[in-house]
């Protein structure tokens, strides 16, 4: 049975006066995501959010004096339904998290304490809860604000114990086999396409010539059919959906699902800023582009890809 998450919705605990490290050193929230979190938000400036490429996780920064009684019921604001400017790149990509957790991604508030809570101007974090995050519920929409019930705290150490790959695959095959509404011969195409076997495989690698879609190698034992759209991100129909996959050897295969690199539309490979040039160069990844454009429906989900996953 997969780990149950401890559930509180009374009331929050003091927060953790500033962030720290295991040795008690201040950490930057940035850090706390990455290093924490396995969560690398897209722009250090105006990300209030970020994505776990390997789980679909989505955490998100709230404010402690946000946290309110809703028909007796704890909330917390994380969003608005309008910006409040005409441009956002930050309103924007908060709403696409927003709509990740409504398609079922679990969400998680970090929780942080404005240095001065009374402005109606950019605020700026004292300090935020390093131990503890909120498990985001139901949302609920008042006043042009959106507020996700308070479904309890849970432990930092509980992502980092549940970080690892197999875990997150055990969950995703138990949540499967869980699922009282499919038939056994959905749940086995599920199952399949989960660990990259089976008839998705199969209809993958039919549509890229049965080549890893960079290299052309064609050892098949050593290609790996993942999905552009993360599993956990994505539908049922999404997660059979052959154009939501790329045939790619292991080491590339690796690279991607990990954000380090993404491809355009048009099917260039595009490298993160965190791999140096010995790195890229260790990998083959100058110059590199797949082996045939991209279908339109495959260019959607390589856009999700690089605004979701893809570390800039």
């Amino acid at each position: 049975m997969a780990a149950q998450l401890p559930s509180n919705r009374r009331c929050l605990q003091p927060l953790t006066p500033v962030g720290s490290n295991s040795a008690g050193l201040p950490m930057s929230i940035n850090k706390f995501f990455a290093d924490k979190l396995n969560a690398f938000p897209t722009n250090p400036r105006w990300s209030w959010g970020a994505v776990d490429p390997s789980t679909a996780r989505v955490f998100l920064r709230v404010w402690k004096d946000e946290v309110q009684t809703i028909d007796s019921v704890d909330h917390v604001r994380v969003g608005r339904l309008k910006p409040r400017r005409k441009t956002s790149a930050g309103f924007n990509e908060r709403r696409r998290h927003l709509d990740l957790i409504r398609q079922g991604a679990e969400g998680f508030g970090v929780v942080c304490t404005a240095k001065d809570a009374s402005t109606t101007g950019i605020r700026t974090i004292a300090s935020f809860d390093s131990q503890y995050l909120l498990r985001l519920g139901k949302f609920i929409e008042k006043d042009g604000l959106i507020y996700a019930r308070n479904d309890g705290k849970v432990s930092v150490h509980y992502f980092q114990r549940q970080s690892t790959a197999p875990n997150t695959l055990k969950s995703d095959l138990e949540t499967i086999l869980a699922a009282q509404a499919k038939n056994q011969t959905t749940k086995e195409l599920l199952v399949d396409a989960r660990i990259g076997q089976g008839e998705f495989r199969s209809r993958v690698l039919e549509l890229w010539g049965a080549k890893c879609s960079v290299t052309g190698a064609s050892t098949l034992d050593a290609i790996r059919a993942s999905h552009i759209k993360p599993w956990r991100a994505s539908s049922d129909v999404e997660r059979l959906d052959a154009h939501n996959g790329l045939p790619l050897v292991a080491s590339l295969d690796a690279l991607f699902d990990a954000g380090l690199i993404s491809f355009e539309s048009s099917g260039v490979l595009i490298v993160s800023s965190v791999l140096n040039t010995a790195e890229r160069n260790i990998f083959g990844l100058v110059g590199q582009l797949l082996s045939m454009r991209p279908t339109q429906k495959t260019a959607n989900y390589l856009a999700y890809h690089r605004q979701h996953i893809f570390r800039e």
